[in-house]
């Protein structure tokens, strides 16, 4: 059985503004503690709205809980937009642990999907080319943490080399 909490169209703004300002305006402010004050209080409306909405019932309340979460991690990466010139690993910390009721919230609203988006036959479109493109792309996020640019010519020969292969072998 769902359970459907009706809010206004007020009251889905102004919660909606305030998950979105709280991280904002201290990061804009460029103060990191008071950053952490304000999501916290953030992230403990996001968890009480996500235990009221309880994403895993049914697909109405993952869609609600999907909306305000996605608002406070909206507002988490645009506070963390505005620090990237000073020093954004701490405010991206922060920020990734307190989205983490959003991927749940992402996941419950898309698990039909997944079973159809994963399949073998997917990696057959284009004649092999999405199978070489997802290759490229995973060698491209894994080679973003590395600074050796010995260590990065050998990753990125060997992404694509695989990638070639893949796409060989998903060629029909």
């Amino acid at each position: 059985m769902a359970i459907v909490i009706q809010m206004k169209d007020w009251q889905v703004t102004g919660v909606s503004l305030l998950l979105i300002l709280l991280p904002v305006l201290p990061a804009l402010a460029d103060n990191f503690y008071a950053f952490v004050g304000a999501s916290v209080v953030g992230f403990a409306i996001v968890l009480y709205l996500f235990a009221t909405y309880k994403p895993w019932v049914d697909q109405t309340n993952a869609t609600v809980s999907l909306f305000f979460s996605g608002i406070f991690s909206f507002g988490l990466a645009l506070g963390v937009f505005f620090t990237l010139p000073l020093h954004p690993k701490l405010y991206g910390a922060v920020s990734l642990v307190e989205s983490i009721p959003f991927f749940i919230s992402l996941y419950f609203a898309t698990k039909d999907l997944w079973g159809k988006i994963f399949k073998k036959e997917v990696l057959y479109l284009a004649d092999g080319y999405l199978a070489f493109a997802l290759t490229i792309l995973i060698g491209a996020i894994i080679g973003r943490f590395l600074h050796n640019f010995y260590e990065l010519i050998t990753l990125y020969s060997g992404f694509l080399i695989m990638g070639f292969i893949l796409m060989l072998y998903f060629r029909k």
